[in-house]
This record gives structure tokens, sequence and C-alpha cells, in this order.
């Protein structure tokens, strides 16, 4: 079954699954054969990201603070009295910090995958696997749309596509029987309706299924009134 990536998007989930990590490697040395000094140093690349990550997130907090505290001595009240202290900022410490971690990690992970003492079990615990992808079931998925009027009879639909291939749309007059009127690959999109009486406004309705593999896909949406001239 297909998987997520494994590395996080977001920095703050790519410290706490490094945290995990760091953790957990020393546990799985001897099935992986790694000594104590490969153990040691998995577990600084971990350190070194995690200490660079929280570094830069202190920094902004600080950075925020003193743009407060600026505006306080700019414009705070009483005038003429004492401002607050300046706010500290954070320092690196006597932490060496070197370059490339997330790249060193990144090879590590694919040596532990690669090694012949590595189970899938593993891998989850560690953080160093996606998780799986469970396919949708076509009768949880139903288009959520909105559809607005332009020009007078195009019709314009917004909404998620929710990794679909396209939308087949259908229109009917109040009152009448639905019928196909556009295929769309991507929303925002548009196209046009023409009403059964030209010569005056037309109140009606339109829908819309997705296509995936060039087959229907899921529910109907519900009906969205709409009115062309």
């Amino acid at each position: 079954m297909a998987r997520k990536s494994w590395w996080p998007n977001s920095l703050a989930e790519q410290s706490t699954m490094l945290l995990n990590f760091r953790s957990k490697v020393g546990g799985y040395a001897t099935q992986l054969g790694f000594t104590p000094v490969q153990v040691t140093a998995a577990q600084n690349l971990c350190f070194t990201f995690i200490n660079a990550f929280n570094f830069t997130e202190g920094a902004r907090a600080s950075m925020q603070a003193a743009t407060q505290w600026r505006e306080m001595v700019f414009f705070g009240e009483p005038t003429g009295g004492a401002a607050p202290p300046t706010p500290n900022f954070p320092d690196g410490g006597d932490f060496t910090f070197t370059l490339g971690v997330a790249t060193q990690f990144f090879a590590l992970r694919d040596q532990i995958v690669a090694n012949n003492g590595y189970t899938s079990a593993m891998g989850e615990d560690l953080g160093i696997v996606g998780s799986e992808i469970v396919p949708q079931a076509p009768t949880n998925v139903t288009p959520s749309l909105k559809a607005s009027v332009s020009m007078g009879n195009t019709v314009n639909l917004t909404g998620s596509m929710q990794g679909m291939d396209a939308l087949r749309v259908e229109y009917a007059p109040k009152g009448g029987v639905f019928s196909t009127v556009a295929f769309l690959t991507k929303t925002p999109g548009g196209f046009l309706i023409t009403p059964t009486n030209p010569s005056g406004a037309e109140t009606g309705f339109v829908r819309a299924v997705f296509i995936k593999k060039n087959a229907e896909f899921g529910n109907f949406s519900p009906n969205y009134p709409v009115t062309v001239s």
C-alpha cells in the first residue's frame, strides 16, 4: 500500500520526529549492527537539528518581544516613565553546530531502511516511514462546491477537487431533467449555460460528480440553485 512522505512538512513536526528518533535509535543498535560511535553520531545529528530549530524559534519570539518593546518606548504611557528592560535573545551556547545535518540524516535513514536488520515495525517506531495512505471509499466522497453566475449565463464553481481527475457538471432548469453541461479538470472553473427560453431569466440547478480514471467516483454534490439569462 502507498505511503505518505516520511519527512514531515513543518519544521516543528520535523523536530518532533527527530526527537523521537534520537530517543529510540539506541534500542535498535544490535538489530542494525550499529556501534556505540554510530549511535552517538546519529543522535548528534538529531540534537543539532533540534537545537538549531529551538534557537531560531527563540530568536523569533524575542524579535516579536523586541518589536513590542520598541513600540512601548516610542508611544507608551505614562510619557516619560521608565521603559521595561530590553528583551533577552537566545545564544547558541557552547554547542558546535555543523552544516548539512538534515542531508546527513536523509542518508542515514536510507542506510537504515536498506539494512538487513531493518523491519517495517522499526521504521514506524523510529518515524522514518510515512503512514499508509488509506484509499477513500466512494461512498465517503462528495463534491462540496459554491456556485455563482457572471455575465448572465456563465456559471462559476469553486471548491476542492479532493485529488480527483475531473468534475462532470450537470444542469437542470427548474422542474426539468439534469444533463451534462461541462467537465472541469480544475477549480475554480466556469462554463456557459444556455437558458431554455433565451428571452428571459431562468432558474435552475447545477450539480457535479467526480471523475477518477475516466469513471464516476463517489456521490453527486447537492443541487446548487442558479439563475441564468
